[in-house]
């Protein structure tokens, strides 16, 4: 999920395929073929229907190679539920996913065959809607080929509907991010900063339309957070961003007014993220003969980006789409204050006690010098950030959100949904995420979360 950012992650290369990439209309089913199918779907509604009502749920998420997908899958293991993250590719960010069917897609992808590759998907659908029970998927695309560019297969959704599974759709940011509901925010937003309109995220307002219109009826729940809540009509607004906080050292700026500021910054779009903005704010302060050092790296793993925050004083994140990155609560959870433009209180999971200093771009220079002064307490907005993220990111407040989520979506078994209810409520018992989050000294590899 990798992320998982509001912009999202640059897609891998991929070999250009017959139909200019898009799925080819599926010719009509043979009879052998149509009896398969509804063979398969009578199994796997009876499996499921088995498993819920012996309380034994199988979860799935898939298959956008996102950073959060397997920390997602061990939030539904506290629930009690066999969960699995799966991934037919990945990016630079992470690799480390339950199920990683890499070497299988990229040896089809080469050979060019988009039928091999369709069938090879199909196969691990068929095997999915046997095994699991709920099925969380982005926006942009599940199992089976995409029809386009965005969008989970229409014939995917009504196999899952058919087949008595529950669907539950989340968003990254490009996977719903379009152009006219973006520029309707208001000054700044980003598709004023976007360099290729098209390139990156759905963009046109048909794509959007046809991604999202062919959920209704179909999906159990759409699900968005932050900035990506506008571009989901009647979507759940619920924070899913866990932080395994134990993997992360917490260790506040120990900053002096006098001393070299170090600010580091990690884009994965730069253009997206205000890079430019702050650059131009850090070399006046520099000018000036302010002692100020920007740190900034991009494309690397979630490794590096972990190490630059260990050796920063403050954590710049972005400027421009309103809402903070997922990089911002990995900061806040190593107790390094951020910077990031939060365009209004619904950006953020709770206001009153969010210690992100809100920085509009054009407030960075002055934000910056403020620190440098010593005006702002960095140790103290460093300690506080640390706190936000055990009580709101943690697996466990995460895993309790999902809880909620499935009890009031999910038309669980009476026995089933009160076992849930319980254990949601042990989750979000407050001293539970405090137990767990302890930073484990030394320890500050995110590629070992899951």
């Amino acid at each position: 999920m990798n992320k998982i950012e509001p912009i999202g992650p640059t897609s891998p290369k991929e070999v250009t395929l017959p139909a200019g990439g898009v799925e080819s209309p599926r010719p009509t089913q043979s009879a052998g073929a149509g009896f398969a199918t509804r063979m398969l779907v009578r199994a796997a509604r009876r499996a499921t229907e088995k498993r819920l009502a012996k309380g034994k749920v199988r979860t799935l998420w898939a298959s956008t190679p996102i950073l959060t997908l397997p920390l997602l899958a061990r939030c539904d293991r506290m629930l009690g539920f066999r969960s699995s993250s799966l991934v037919f590719n990945t990016y630079y960010v992470t690799r480390s996913f339950d199920i990683n069917l890499i070497l299988f897609e990229g040896f089809l992808r080469l050979t060019r065959s988009r039928k091999g590759l369709g069938l090879f998907r199909r196969l691990v659908f068929a095997w999915a809607l046997l095994r699991f029970d709920f099925f969380n998927y982005f926006y942009d695309r599940g199992l089976m080929l995409s029809d386009g560019r965005y969008g989970i297969n229409p014939e995917e959704l009504d196999l899952l509907v058919r087949s008595g599974k529950r669907l539950y759709t989340y968003a990254y940011g490009a996977d719903v991010r379009a152009r006219e509901l973006t520029l309707e925010l208001g000054h700044p937003n980003l598709c004023e900063e976007c360099p290729a309109p098209g390139k990156f995220c759905v963009c046109t307002t048909e794509m959007h339309a046809s991604s999202i219109d062919r959920l209704k009826g179909r999906a159990t729940a759409q699900i968005a957070m932050g900035d990506m809540v506008t571009y989901v009509p009647g979507c759940r607004d619920i924070h899913y961003w866990p932080i395994d906080a134990s993997k992360l050292v917490a260790k506040p700026p120990a900053y002096r007014a006098g001393d070299t500021l170090k600010v580091a910054h990690a884009p994965n779009h730069g253009h997206f993220k205000g890079t430019r903005l702050l650059i131009e704010a850090v070399d006046r302060l520099a000018k000036e003969g302010e002692k100020i050092e920007l740190i900034s790296v991009q494309g690397v793993p979630n490794k590096k980006v972990i190490e630059l925050f260990g050796a920063s004083h403050v954590v710049a994140d972005q400027f421009v789409a309103g809402f903070h990155g997922y990089t911002a609560l990995e900061a806040m959870a190593m107790a390094k204050p951020v910077l990031c433009f939060l365009r209004n209180d619904r950006m953020m999971i709770d206001p009153a006690t969010c210690p992100i200093i809100n920085t509009r771009p054009d407030e960075i220079y002055d934000v910056l010098k403020r620190c440098l002064r010593g005006e702002l307490e960095l140790n103290g907005i460093g300690n506080a950030g640390r706190r936000y993220v055990e009580t709101h990111y943690s697996l466990e407040a995460v895993a309790a959100r999902l809880g909620r989520l499935y009890c009031e979506t999910a038309d669980l078994p009476a026995d089933l949904q009160a076992s849930l209810a319980r254990q949601v409520d042990e989750l979000a018992k407050p001293d539970h995420a405090m137990q767990s989050a302890r930073p484990i000294p030394g320890s500050a590899d995110l590629n070992t979360r899951t």
